[in-house]
């Protein structure tokens, strides 16, 4: 019951959280993909404790895992990582900062309602369960990126394999790409709009055309007009 409630509402004040972050930032805004992160957030930083708190410090795990992912919105630029999904920041940082919280408000009394755990933190006065938590984030953080960088390295020396795509595919998008078909865009796209109308983002060379010829025609006309004017 508590494991459920307590991501129920990490959840929501994650969203709490993100939105207060954007609306500061923003003077006066706040954006919904925002609030979807901040959700999300909430989640990843819940996780390690769901079982070992109660509620109220699990709202507050979820409105600081939030606070810390949507500060830190430029961390792929700063560590220039090419990743669209913002996966590291929000499952990656939200994670650390979910298992360091963990050390902090673990109760023991909450623990123990399995009939056999009892797991204190600082909370408790069992303030070694912080350093330990930072231990284990230190660890498993250096373990997954050594692991992670031998396979992409193996995965880059396979015949046929790629790390990322061309450029020219990115603008393309990858279902043309990749695959002989398009799984996503073209259909729902062509719901509203012809087949002909499709541009996948990409400015039509008929346009290219019309745009030349009305600049032309404007740079013909404006001398006239000024020394009609004259």
């Amino acid at each position: 019951m508590y494991a459920a409630f307590d991501t129920n509402t990490a959840a929501s004040t994650g969203v709490i959280g993100w939105v207060l972050v954007d609306y500061i930032k923003s003077r006066g805004r706040f954006s919904v993909v925002g609030a979807c992160e901040g959700a999300i957030a909430g989640l990843v930083g819940i996780t390690p404790a769901a079982g070992y708190v109660s509620c109220w410090p699990a709202a507050l795990i979820g409105f600081l895992t939030a606070v810390v992912c949507a500060s830190l919105q430029d961390l792929n630029e700063w560590l220039r990582i090419d990743e669209g999904l913002y996966v590291f920041k929000l499952h990656g940082i939200g994670g650390m900062c979910g298992a360091f919280l963990t050390g902090i408000f673990a109760d023991s009394a909450i623990s123990a309602l399995d009939g056999s755990t009892l797991a204190p933190g600082a909370w408790n006065g069992n303030g070694i369960q912080v350093g330990k938590q930072f231990a284990e984030i230190t660890s498993i953080s250096a373990y997954s990126f050594v692991v992670t960088c031998i396979l992409l390295l193996i995965l880059k020396y396979i015949p046929g394999m790629h790390l990322r795509v061309s450029e020219e595919a990115e603008m393309r998008g990858l279902d043309l790409d990749q695959f002989f078909d398009e799984a996503i865009g073209e259909s729902d796209w062509g719901t509203f709009m012809r087949q002909e109308e499709i541009t996948y983002g990409l400015p039509r060379h008929e346009d290219f055309a019309v745009r030349s010829e009305a600049s032309t025609e404007r740079e013909t006309v404006m001398p006239e007009a000024k020394e009609s004017r004259s």
